[in-house]
């Protein structure tokens, strides 16, 4: 393997690393924007049993109400979607790792193996 091999596989695996990771990022994307959809029907659905339970429109009042306890709602909803994906990327991190350090064993004990079927050098006293 020379430098220029070596150089083209890093810039390879930096390719598809950035690979990766645009395709996380647009997964995680598609993750919060569910969980904020599922979020805003739930609120509708929210306002209209509030709506038919008492028979009449919400005052101003009650809709403010209704909006800031939707917005907390949000936020526990977001954060659990959150913590479910830096969940997810940490055990993928983990599994890369893994994966990394059993490549890297491997190189090396192949490594270690051409290295025992060298013929010893000139002047080495066995």
């Amino acid at each position: 393997m020379t430098w220029d091999d070596l150089d083209m596989e890093i810039e390879q695996q930096m390719r598809d690393m950035d690979e990766r990771l645009e395709r996380r990022f647009a997964e995680i994307l598609e993750h919060m924007e569910k969980a904020e959809r599922r979020w805003e029907e739930d609120e509708r659905a929210r306002k209209r049993e509030w709506e038919e339970l008492e028979g009449r429109a919400m005052t101003a009042m009650e809709e403010h109400r209704h909006y800031n306890d939707g917005l907390l709602r949000k936020m526990s909803v977001m954060t659990v979607t959150e913590l479910n994906i830096l969940h997810e990327i940490s055990e993928d991190m983990k599994r890369g790792f893994a994966e990394g350090r059993a490549e890297s064993r491997a190189q090396t004990e192949a490594i270690l193996k051409m290295l025992d079927r060298l013929p010893p050098l000139k002047g080495e006293d066995n």
